[in-house]
């Protein structure tokens, strides 16, 4: 009996588990074709859509056209340089001997800051010496022995003079004796006169080429140095003794640190606005304060009177400008970078738009002005134009009110 119930109930669980699958497959089907956009009222309930924003469409700026000043500047950087500087170099090629002076070593005009090698010129400029001092010993001494003979001759005149004088005094008028006094003047006279004083020409001449040929030697010994022309402060010094130096290239800047102005470098566009005599404000860069008046002293040729010439000394291309007060009395120092500004042009009680405002097409300048509620262009003729304002000569009227791109 227990063996038959056994086997009854494995048959009733074989039937059941197939069933209970069946079920749930059929109730996973009516959940899967509920309505979209529904849940499980068990799980959870409705979600809400989330709206899509509406686009905002940004306005266009706008601008009136005011009336005022219109300032057009140049500006742009230099440093503080001095006012003299020269780049020094050597007028021959050789082999460099020494350097006496190092970079920011203050000199003297007539120091010599470096030489070439020139033992062999030092030899040559000594025996011309010695050719000079005997071409000129020999030429005094000729001197000498004229004046000497000039003296003895007067001498020789003053004695006859006096012995007549004697001899008048002492002897009648028509004395043989007074003759012969008066023959002995008339003889010191001759003798006196007939004394050249002139030197031999040879002699002149010998003492000439002498000076000469030492002139020649001295030339080729300063070729080979460098020597101060003024007192000032050597900048740069390029120069390694026992290397090859090359002529007419700069190896020293020398410059008078006490007497300093403005440098700047400009290109040929801005040269071209600028003049002599300019008066400019300069301005400290990195430090607060006012700025200081000066004037453009030096333009660089062909657009002033600077760089015109074709020795390296002039070769100079940048632009100088002079200060009212000296550079030292408000804080500038050799090498401070500053910012210049020149006034080119000013107008006063004009019509003018920031630059925004103004659209150009094919060369066309106009702008876009609303009439009637309807954009409409507008051609426009300009004047002055800086960085924040372009003055309006044709086309707008003040307080007109124009829509930027």
């Amino acid at each position: 009996m227990p063996s038959i119930l056994l086997g009854q109930l494995r048959l009733s669980v074989r039937i059941l588990i197939p069933v209970l699958l069946a079920g749930l497959m059929l109730a996973g089907c009516e959940f899967s074709l509920l309505p979209e956009g529904r849940s499980s009222e068990v799980a959870s309930s409705e979600a809400t859509p989330t709206p899509i924003p509406t686009r905002i469409v940004p306005l266009k700026p706008t601008y009136t056209v005011m009336e005022g000043e219109i300032v057009k500047d140049l500006v742009f950087n230099g440093r503080i340089a001095p006012v003299r500087e020269e780049g020094l170099f050597f007028r021959t090629s050789g082999r460099l001997k020494a350097v006496y002076f190092a970079r920011n070593d203050l000199v003297q005009a007539g120091d010599v800051i470096a030489e070439l090698e020139i033992e062999g010129l030092e030899a040559e400029r000594e025996a011309r010496r010695l050719d000079l001092a005997r071409a000129q010993a020999g030429l005094d001494s000729v001197k000498k022995e004229v004046e000497f003979a000039v003296s003895m001759a007067q001498i020789n005149l003053d004695i006859a003079e006096l012995a007549l004088i004697e001899t008048i005094r002492t002897q009648p008028e028509g004395s043989v004796e007074i003759a012969i006094q008066r023959k002995n003047v008339e003889r010191a006279q001759l003798e006196l006169a007939n004394i050249s004083t002139a030197v031999d020409p040879i002699l002149v001449n010998n003492v000439a080429q002498a000076e000469l040929a030492l002139e020649r030697i001295d030339k080729r010994v300063s070729d080979s140095q460098i020597i101060a022309p003024f007192n000032g402060m050597i900048l740069s010094l390029s120069l390694s003794v026992g290397r090859g130096v090359e002529e007419f290239r700069p190896v020293v800047v020398l410059a008078d640190p006490d007497d300093l102005e403005v440098s700047a470098d400009l290109i040929s566009n801005q040269l071209a606005d600028l003049a002599e005599e300019m008066p400019v404000n300069v301005l400290l860069l990195g430090r607060p304060g006012d700025p200081v008046t000066g004037s453009i002293r030096k333009l660089p040729y062909p657009y002033g009177s600077g760089g015109s010439g074709a020795t390296v000394e002039e070769l100079d291309k940048s632009t100088r400008i002079s200060l009212n007060v000296p550079a030292a009395d408000v804080g500038m120092r050799l090498g401070d970078l500053v910012r210049v500004s020149a006034e080119l042009e000013r107008k006063e009680n004009v019509l003018w738009l920031p630059p925004q405002a103004i659209r150009v097409f094919d060369g066309r300048r106009f702008v876009v002005k609303s009439v009637d509620g309807r954009d409409q262009r507008v051609d426009v003729k300009v004047g002055i134009q800086t960085i924040d304002r372009v003055e309006i000569v044709e086309g707008l009227e003040l307080n007109d009110v124009v829509i930027g791109p």
